[in-house]
């Protein structure tokens, strides 16, 4: 220990011992750099509170974002739901304008009971359905634009408006199908190839007038248990130019059902990866035939499928058409 004297020998000028050097006051090399770094943490370390606070108690190294990017990243996602919002409000619109260019879920056609139903996999529908009026025929057309969603539903209001011009004009399937593969094939860029199912249902007589353009076989279940495949006609359309197509003929006699669908509900799988396949799809037809309507026949047939898929989720569109001929008639 100083004496007193020494004390005041070692005193400045005005009796007020200086200050020692940090660094001279510690031996070892590493509390030196110790002492150093914990003098720098606390001069650059900001100002915190609440839970910025927290964190730096928990964390020596952890720094707030500044006020003005954590304001910058706010207005951010603010710009981008405003976005999803309005995409989400446009697709609706699209999804709108394509219900109303699809027929009623049902007609009544005298002879015929008519139901139909699309079940789109996303907002759009890539499968069509058209139903009307020419003469003494209902005009009944199922087709499948490859792809699905936005790109697939995009070309779906030239395919319906195509099919109710040409067939308003031309009273025959097969030639409004090469009209319709010829106008795809000139296209550019290309058009996407489109399956269609397209026939004149005459109301007096029940009989089919029919063009099968590459769509999934039609089934046509009749009063003794057997059934026929709508197939005669040729390929999807917009694949091969100058392609001739055929018409098939049939009619549906009274207690028959015309069963028209698309791809999709075949590749309903299970949790298994098994699809539904047509197998499946006939045996559901002839389980719903006792039904007491076209709509009752439609939706029992897509609920065997549901059934198979176990709460599967789709893959595809899917689109289901049924022509009955009441027994009576």
């Amino acid at each position: 220990m100083m004496s007193k004297l020494e004390e005041r020998d070692h005193a400045g000028p005005n009796g007020v011992r200086p200050r020692q050097n940090w660094e001279t006051s510690v031996n070892k090399p590493e509390q030196v750099e110790k002492v150093r770094n914990r003098r720098k943490r606390e001069l650059y370390r900001p100002s915190l509170t609440g839970d910025s606070a927290t964190a730096s108690k928990s964390n020596p190294n952890f720094v707030s974002a500044p006020v003005s990017s954590s304001r910058t990243l706010s207005e951010q996602l603010a710009a981008l739901r405003r976005d999803h919002e309005g995409l989400r409000r446009e697709f609706s619109e699209a999804a709108q304008v394509q219900r109303r260019l699809s027929p009623p879920c049902r007609l009544n056609r005298a002879l015929f009971d008519i139901a139909g139903e699309i079940f789109p996999v996303r907002h759009l529908s890539g499968d069509f359905l058209t139903a009307f009026d020419a003469g003494f025929q209902t005009v009944l057309g199922i087709g499948d634009i490859a792809g699905k969603g936005g790109s697939a539903g995009m070309w779906f209001t030239l395919m319906v408006g195509l099919v109710r011009v040409l067939a308003r004009s031309v009273n025959d399937p097969a030639a409004v199908a090469a009209q319709i593969n010829d106008y795809l094939g000139a296209l550019q860029p290309e058009a996407p190839i489109t399956s269609l199912f397209l026939t004149w249902a005459d109301t007096r007589t029940g009989e089919l007038t029919y063009c099968n353009a590459g769509h999934p076989v039609p089934l046509v279940l009749r009063h003794d248990g057997s059934v026929d495949l709508l197939s005669a006609g040729g390929p999807v359309l917009g694949a091969v130019p100058d392609v001739p197509f055929i018409t098939g003929r049939t009619t549906l006699n009274p207690g028959e059902t015309l069963l028209g669908y698309s791809d999709g509900i075949l590749e309903c799988q299970n949790t298994w990866g098994e699809q539904f396949g047509p197998e499946r799809l006939v045996d559901a037809t002839r389980s719903a035939v006792g039904a007491p309507s076209a709509n009752a026949v439609l939706f029992s047939v897509l609920g065997a499928a549901r059934d198979f898929a176990a709460g599967e989720a789709r893959m595809d569109d899917l689109a289901l058409m049924v022509v009955h001929r009441s027994a009576g008639s």
